[in-house]
C-alpha cells in the first residue's frame, strides 16, 4: 500500500491535465511537509492516479523558486507566508505517474 500525496482540490483537474500532456508536474511543499516526499517513492493521488516523486530541490527565498515569473502575486505569498517569512525552507517537487 502507498502513502498518499495530497493536492488542494481545485488543482486535482490541472495536475491531472499536465500528467497527461507532458507525463509531469510540479509542486510546491511548504512546513510540516518538508521532508515529508522522497524520490523514487510512489503516492496515490485523491482521484487514484499513483505518483513517483522524480526530483525535490530546497529553496529558501521564494525568488529562487523555477517558474518564478509564471506564479501569481498570491502563490507567492503564500509560499512565502509558510517558509521565507518564517526563516523555513520550502521543497518543490518533480512528480510523474507511476508505473507500478
Amino acid at each position: 500500500m502507498f502513502k498518499k500525496i495530497s493536492f488542494p482540490e481545485h488543482e486535482h483537474e490541472s495536475i491531472q491535465n499536465y500528467l497527461d500532456r507532458l507525463g509531469y508536474c510540479y509542486t510546491t511543499r511548504v512546513y510540516k511537509e518538508v521532508g515529508k516526499y522522497k524520490v523514487g517513492e510512489s503516492y496515490t493521488t485523491p482521484w487514484g492516479d499513483v505518483l513517483k516523486i522524480d526530483e525535490v530541490k530546497t529553496y529558501w527565498k521564494v525568488s529562487d523558486r523555477p517558474f518564478y515569473d509564471e506564479m501569481s502575486d498570491d502563490e507567492k505569498l503564500e509560499i512565502r507566508k509558510y517558509s521565507e517569512d518564517m526563516g523555513l525552507p520550502y521543497e518543490f517537487i518533480k512528480f510523474s505517474k507511476s508505473t507500478v
